[in-house]
């Protein structure tokens, strides 16, 4: 029997399993693949995300992997450039947004976990059942290879994404928050010169990029919800070209003449929705699991973090002094909501500006534009934004 089996080694799954294990609580972490080996959408570091990883005093982690530090920000609105702003360290409290290889980063947590003798990762097993004793979740039943065995838990936590089997199998109840939009996600190889964010709105669409840890550009492509079938089926040249239409004519250039370049296109379903209580009696959600994201503005992976930050400070005295209950799991809850609620409120908000086609989108659009061009106006408007990087609430390991 272990104190913990965590099902899911993404960000929040890896980074509370190896919290929890170096204060001496016995952790099983599973993960239904062998390996990191696949493409990830959440790569970007956000200032609390990083401020994360150094209250868990494992931000040394990030220099041993590919990443790439983003400079700077700018903003088009119809092909036209708004402005363009260095990133100042002394706003970013010295943590300027990094891309970073999401595979490398979660291998890198899961050696600095294995450091603890507490600690157990088993890759490649599914999860085919909850096991359940007097009324609780007590554990899971996995496939690993061709057995089938039992792993007992005092406590059953879902990290497994917004595709999670253990909020499927424990019958939570979540509410929709999603956008009507998709994304288009792709890369190509990145222009000379090329250290910022960009990011393209107008005539119904949204569109951002960046240098990634791999020295290629990243496209994310925003779009109504059911809009890109069409497109799909004539081809990735003609896709690229509306596309481009919608971006500053030197990169829309350029997207033209990469059009056979790109790697590993696919359209993401942007959805965001929040489970109504993320416990039940033995188990826990947190991370997508428990509040999927929508990727407007790069949350996912650093409310994952502060999400496992605040689970060990309730977890670890809980399961020391053996005083484990439901009113522990639903403290966790209770303390990251008011982050969880705005943020996600903030992020549904560009999308249906944006991508709005009803009379007045493009009008409206259009006076953002100007108001956004006026330094004193932007300045204001960046309040807005802070959440994204800084988060909401304060978030500090007590543990």
């Amino acid at each position: 029997m272990t104190d913990v089996v965590v099902v899911g080694a993404g960000p929040a799954g890896a980074t509370l399993a190896g919290l929890l294990a170096h204060r001496g609580i016995k952790v099983t972490l599973l993960e239904r693949r062998q390996d990191f080996a696949r493409e990830f959408r959440g790569e970007i570091l956000m200032p609390s995300g990083m401020a994360a990883l150094q209250d868990m005093g494992i931000a040394h982690l990030i220099d041993k992997i590919p990443h790439h530090t983003q400079t700077g920000i700018a903003v088009f609105m119809n092909g036209r450039q708004l402005f363009h702003q260095a990133f100042d360290p002394q706003d970013l409290r010295g943590l300027p947004p990094v891309a970073i290889s999401q595979p490398a980063f979660l291998q890198a947590v899961i050696d600095w976990a294995s450091e603890s003798e507490h600690f157990e990762f088993i890759s490649g097993v599914s999860i085919r059942d909850l096991l359940t004793k007097d009324g609780q979740v007590a554990g899971v039943t996995i496939r690993d290879g061709n057995q089938t065995r039992e792993i007992a838990a005092r406590l059953t936590v879902g990290a497994d994404g917004r595709n999670s089997f253990v909020r499927r199998s424990g019958e939570f109840n979540a509410q929709e928050k999603s956008p009507p939009m998709d994304i288009v996600w792709c890369k190509i190889p990145c222009p000379e010169e090329w250290s910022s964010v960009h990011a393209y709105a107008g005539k119904g669409n949204l569109l951002f990029c960046y240098k990634t840890w791999d020295g290629n550009l990243q496209l994310g492509w925003v779009i109504l919800k059911r809009t890109f079938g069409d497109l799909r089926a004539r081809g990735i040249e003609e896709w690229v070209d509306v596309m481009a239409n919608h971006v500053d004519a030197d990169l829309g250039g350029y997207l033209r003449t990469q059009a056979s370049a790109i790697q590993r296109p696919f359209l993401l379903d942007a959805e965001a929705d929040c489970v109504d209580h993320w416990c039940t009696h033995g188990a826990l959600l947190i991370g997508d699991a428990a509040h999927t994201m929508s990727p407007v503005g790069g949350q996912g992976v650093n409310v994952a973090l502060r999400d496992a930050i605040v689970a060990a400070n309730h977890l670890v005295p809980a399961l020391q002094e053996n005083q484990l209950s439901t009113a522990t799991l639903a403290a966790i809850q209770a303390e990251r909501m008011p982050e969880i609620a705005p943020i996600q409120k903030i992020q549904a908000q560009p999308p249906k500006l944006m991508l709005s086609r009803k009379w007045w989108g493009e009008p409206l659009r259009k006076f953002l534009a100007w108001l956004i061009a006026k330094p004193q106006a932007r300045a204001r408007a960046g309040s807005r934004v802070m959440p994204f990087l800084f988060g909401v609430t304060e978030v500090k390991l007590k543990v």
